[in-house]
């Protein structure tokens, strides 16, 4: 039996149609006007195709599809709905008044992060206190620590800025809401903070708290990399592992991105299809049956989840793994546009601001891409004679497909180097991460294997050095001017016009894909032109 529920994909897309229409509507867009206009001759057209003649051969295919235009337009208004309930959610609940120092006392929620210009960290269990009330902030409070004056604080100085520690403060503090007067505030939708305090390190008081156990967890992990490994790989193990990126060194990082593979250091696909297969091998050794598998598999996941602090990417890859495993266990036939699009709505029902957080459009159009387009280039590299190579370049092509635009649009430049860098390093990094949780997971029971890390991190090293090679390579990136929401979706109406989901003839199939790119590479060439001009200018 095939578990086929297409019509869940279309919900997804109605769903994300109605978030982004009413944030256009919430931000004054101009492409507000464009979006109801779409919705109407989406409804139109439904209409239309509900009454039609089914004895027409015209319109027999779209009368067969009339089912899914009435769950777009049904999800749509439920997206609609959703994004004024966040807007609700995400109101202050506390207006700090200017020129005014409060008393803080929190809990710090998360290791400090050091840049070029400050250190910032988090506290939860926030109360702040005035001359005759205290305030208990619903969310936590973004602590800023500035170089400017005094330079950079010591590690010394940082060294009680860990997790569960207490910590008091007095200092003045300002609103940083989530929807902020211009835009989504990303950052604090990410790091669920509505307040901020910028202070200097002297002005601090950190006494001994009670650290919970899953910062318990990821401090032990942190102090075995940095016991066993060499700082540097240190950082990036760690982040690999839990996509805590506090010590990634910040030349790995650039390098990677640069390179185009800055997506190995976010928790993804990768590491929970591992984790799953692991499982699964060790059950099925016990021979377990599938509802211990079942069990095992959701309780591992959701667990590893939390240890990642759920950030979109893991979330993603959680849900949608679990949803493929029960298609598998219970005797159907996985659908995997079908995951894909359970794992979006349930993450968009819990979290509707996340539609709009770049790391969340990333992990789902690099999986949509490879869903999309993986059969269709196994097919075009058949060339490559040899079966492993076709099938990395054609998933490499495809996850890079899926994801350019968004790449470009946030900053500004495509990876030409990219491509030979993922069909290498990437690879390679998946290794090194097998066997990084293996010994990580086997140290945590028996401790002396630890000491191997040593050994295991030159995994990560031949990385680090593909990575620099690849991003020393003259011309490694091109800029690329930035190009609207019309475009974009031409783009990926584009790419699922040239999936094997779209069931048409070839010759509409090639007419269709060949207009959608058409619209988006018109859009490029005067995006070129402008960006040509103000140079100019």
């Amino acid at each position: 039996m095939i578990a086929h529920f297409r019509p869940i994909f279309f919900a997804f897309l109605g769903l994300m149609f109605g978030l982004w229409l009413m944030k256009l509507y919430y931000y004054n867009s101009p492409y507000f006007l464009y979006a109801v206009l779409a919705a109407f001759v989406i409804v139109f057209i439904f209409i239309l195709l509900w009454f039609a003649n089914k004895d027409n051969k015209f319109f027999q295919f779209f009368h067969s599809i009339r089912y899914k235009y009435f769950i777009i337009a049904l999800f749509t208004m439920f997206g609609s709905g959703l994004y004024l309930i966040s807007t609700a959610v995400y109101t202050l609940d506390f207006h700090p008044d200017e020129n005014v120092t409060y008393g803080v006392v929190g809990a710090i929620d998360t290791n400090y992060i050091q840049t070029e210009k400050g250190t910032y960290f988090f506290i939860s269990n926030v109360s702040v206190l005035n001359e005759s009330d205290v305030i208990d902030l619903k969310r936590n409070l973004y602590v800023y620590i500035s170089h400017a004056e005094n330079g950079a604080p010591t590690e010394e100085q940082m060294s009680l800025i860990l997790p569960g520690n207490i910590i008091l403060f007095s200092a003045e503090i300002v609103e940083a809401p989530v929807f902020d007067a211009d835009e989504i505030n990303y950052f604090a939708f990410r790091n669920n903070f509505e307040h901020a305090a910028y202070i200097e390190i002297g002005d601090i008081l950190v006494t001994g708290g009670q650290m919970g156990f899953l910062d318990s967890v990821r401090e032990y992990i942190r102090e075995m990399y940095h016991n066993y490994m060499d700082d540097r790989y240190a950082g990036l193990a760690f982040s690999v592992l839990v996509g805590d990126r506090t010590e990634l060194p910040r030349d790995i990082s650039d390098n990677f991105s640069i390179s185009g593979i800055a997506h190995v250091v976010a928790v993804s696909g990768l590491n929970t299809a591992f984790i799953m297969m692991l499982l699964l091998w060790l059950l099925k050794k016990l021979k377990a049956n599938r509802w211990v598998k079942l069990i095992t598999v959701i309780v591992v996941l959701v667990f590893y989840a939390l240890l990642c602090d759920m950030t979109p990417s893991v979330v993603r890859a959680s849900l949608m793994s679990i949803f493929l495993l029960v298609g598998t266990l219970f005797g159907k036939q996985a659908d995997k546009l079908n995951s894909i699009s359970l794992a979006g709505i349930v993450t968009l029902l819990f979290s509707p601001v996340s539609l709009f957080d770049l790391s969340f459009l990333l992990s789902y159009t690099g999986v949509f891409g490879i869903f999309l387009l993986y059969p269709v280039m196994q097919r075009a590299f058949r060339f490559l004679k040899w079966r492993k190579l076709i099938d990395a370049t054609a998933l490499t092509v495809s996850a890079t497909i899926g994801t350019a635009p968004l790449v470009i649009n946030a900053f500004g430049y495509f990876s030409l180097i990219g491509f030979v860098a993922n069909l290498v390093l990437v690879p390679l990094f998946g290794y090194a991460f097998m066997i990084l949780f293996v010994v990580t997971l086997c140290a945590l029971i028996i401790p002396y294997i630890a000491g191997t890390l040593y050994v295991f991190q030159y995994g990560f090293w031949l990385v680090d050095k593909g990575a620099m090679l690849c991003a020393s390579v003259p011309f490694a990136n091109v800029t690329v001017p930035k190009t609207n929401e019309f475009a974009l979706a031409c783009y990926y109406l584009g790419t699922f016009a040239a999936s094997r989901y779209n069931l048409v003839s070839q010759k509409t199939k090639v007419i269709s894909v060949v207009l959608c790119f058409s619209v988006y590479f018109v859009c490029l060439i005067i995006g070129y032109f402008l960006l040509y001009n103000s140079i100019l200018i």
